[in-house]
């Protein structure tokens, strides 16, 4: 449990940081900042796949990283960035709504880890390295919906959020299908 926290925790601050980002600099800047980051995340991970410790970002990629993505140093954070890439390209003229689907897996994805790890007891899905609680995917789709209201009508947050709710049960990367399938509705629905 404390290594999942911990993992929430750099989950959630970094998405903090991105949000900030696009808000202030929008969606050109923003572009070339994610995309840079994405090219110096993909190096390091390279070099940590290669056995080159790097300090302070080795540690922190050990402390977070679970054991099934040991393959790809810091696969979440680069499925992440991508996602963000494509939201922000899909809505260059208004980034408020990129930051929209991207709360999904900030916070919503963030809070229900924790909430289905730490209170989940009805299990929809039960594997050794997949496992999803009635518990967690409320949380999911009332954090979702919530942080979107705050930037689309309630009605459009609470079908893009019952969506990224439903992708995120599918055994694929939640940090890119998750705010991507949210960013599609309200695109589609706005």
């Amino acid at each position: 449990m404390i290594r999942e926290l911990r993992r929430k925790f750099f989950h959630i601050l970094f998405g903090i940081i991105l949000i900030i980002l696009i808000y202030i600099l929008g969606s050109f800047l923003s572009l070339i900042i994610i995309g840079s980051m994405l090219l110096i995340g993909l190096f390091i991970s390279l070099l940590i796949m290669n056995k080159i410790h790097i300090p302070l970002i080795s540690k922190i990629v050990e402390k977070v990283e679970r054991q099934y993505e040991k393959k790809l140093p810091g696969y979440a954070a680069i499925m992440f960035f991508v996602a963000a890439i494509i939201l922000l390209i899909l809505f260059y003229n208004n980034p408020i709504l990129a930051i929209a689907s991207l709360m999904t897996t900030i916070f919503g994805d963030g809070i229900a880890a924790i909430i289905g790890k730490k209170y989940g007891k009805h299990f929809i899905i039960n594997q050794e390295h997949y496992k999803k609680t009635i518990e967690g995917s409320l949380t999911l789709f009332l954090i979702s919906t919530i942080c979107m209201s705050f930037f689309i009508p309630l009605n459009i947050a609470i079908i893009a959020g019952l969506t990224a709710t439903l992708i995120e049960l599918l055994p694929l990367n939640d940090n890119l299908t998750v705010p991507i399938s949210a960013g599609i509705i309200i695109k589609v629905l706005l």
